[in-house]
């Protein structure tokens, strides 16, 4: 089962509803402010709401990021206005929806279920619709029921954990329908990764490395541990794959554990002074690289199960020149039929243009990636759009581009030359 889209309107930034697919590859580009970073998270704060243990609506730490301080920053304009966010699942054959629109109470700072749409192949399997104004959170409000099939019906005892109901009392085959389908929302949003903008240094733990790691952490901190179980228990391939990139990459800078005593340190070697170094001497780059190395190729080989893995500038603190490698990463992912997929907030230049180059050269089906310019604005004089999806064709030509975006070097290279040949004339005219 597969996470193939999310839907929100009047979420944070974004006014009217939105679909957001879920292909292999999603590059999220635009200015700062803008929301890129609410869309990134967002699939996290949806699979806090499909975890078993849910207890409110919205986890508003979900995936151990701060999502908002108050239930009412996550509303539009923190209007009294109702929101929605929802998902799509597929198993390859048949798709499934989710639609569920909360209120904010002021009154007591909490969510409040409004509505619950649940959709099979584009049929509605039920609904669920508040009866009035005053069963606003109250734990037996009632609900007007509508399933496909069968009469309409009037029924309280409507059971949510989280985002998703549960049951409904005295509604045994509506029940069945619901925990059969939450099930697979469950398994689809199943302990998404994210690895925020700021990665933990890398160094000598101090310790045996955990076994079983199944995440990184939003910091990556989890990374070494991961390693070093697979170095030092396992057979190895996870460790080596990293290498192998480093050397690649890193001009021949490999990465390198020193398991000695069981407790493993990272090290890097400096093929110019032919030593090895700690990982914090080595710069920042190196560093806040690795949790990305290590989330990509344990996906690939089965050490992370991650239906989603989510980055935000993974390029963050390296050479311009290392990007395009990291989208390379990516790429041979995809191409490798990775289960996870794969959200990045990118401010590269260079990432996107080597993505768009293996586009162009075959390397990589246009259909497996997608750009999303976040307060998109096509010529000077127009508005900007809260979102809108950027189109790749089979040559990696992009059908609009946001301006103002990526431009910086060109504008500069532009007025450069202009200012050189006003002084070249200026010299020249005063005989200089």
């Amino acid at each position: 089962m597969q996470p193939t889209a999310i839907f929100f309107s009047r979420y944070r930034a974004f006014k009217e509803e939105v679909r957001v697919n879920l292909p292999p590859l999603t590059l999220i580009i635009g200015k700062n402010g803008g929301g890129k970073s609410i869309l990134t998270r967002l699939p996290l704060l949806i699979a806090g709401g499909l975890a078993q243990q849910a207890e409110s609506p919205i986890d508003l730490s979900a995936g151990n990021v701060r999502h908002a301080a108050r239930y009412e920053d996550l509303v539009h304009q923190r209007s009294a206005q109702p929101f929605m966010l929802g998902a799509e699942i597929s198993d390859g054959t048949t798709v499934w929806q989710f639609r569920t629109t909360l209120r904010h109470m002021v009154e007591n700072h909490a969510l409040a279920f409004e509505k619950f749409e649940l959709f099979e192949g584009g049929t509605a399997l039920l609904t669920l619709t508040l009866a009035t104004p005053e069963d606003l959170g109250r734990k037996d409000g009632e609900f007007a029921l509508v399933r496909h099939g069968a009469p309409d019906a009037a029924v309280r005892g409507v059971a949510f954990i989280g985002l998703f109901p549960r049951g409904i009392t005295d509604q045994p085959e509506a029940s069945e329908v619901l925990a059969r389908v939450r099930i697979g929302f469950e398994r689809a949003f199943r302990a998404p990764a994210y690895l925020g903008p700021f990665r933990s240094e890398q160094g000598a733990t101090g310790r045996v490395p955990r076994q079983g790691v199944q995440t990184l952490g939003p910091r990556g901190e989890g990374a070494l541990d991961l390693l070093g179980d697979n170095s030092l228990r396992n057979d190895g391939e996870l460790m080596r794959s990293v290498e192998e990139w480093f050397d690649r990459a890193m001009d021949g800078n490999r990465i390198i554990i020193d398991g000695g005593g069981g407790i493993p340190r990272l090290l890097v070697r400096d093929r110019a002074h032919n030593i090895d170094v700690e990982l914090a001497e080595t710069g920042a780059g190196f560093a806040q690289v690795l949790p990305i190395i290590v989330q990509i190729f344990g996906n690939d080989q089965g050490h992370l199960v991650n239906s989603l893995s989510i980055f935000e500038q993974p390029e963050l603190h390296l050479h311009p020149a290392a990007h395009g490698s990291v989208a390379d990463l990516f790429v041979q992912s995809v191409k490798g039929g990775t289960q996870s997929r794969y959200l990045c907030e990118t401010h590269s230049e260079q990432f996107i243009t080597r993505i768009r180059r293996r586009i162009a050269e075959g390397e990589l089906s246009p259909e497996a990636v997608q750009i999303i310019s976040v307060g998109h604005q096509s010529a000077e004089d127009s508005e900007p759009e809260p979102l809108r999806v950027v189109k790749i064709d089979r040559f990696g030509n992009v059908d609009a581009w946001p301006i103002g975006v990526f431009d910086e070097a060109f504008d500069d290279l532009v007025a450069l030359r202009e200012a050189a040949a006003k002084r070249e004339t200026a010299e020249q005219g005063n005989g200089t």
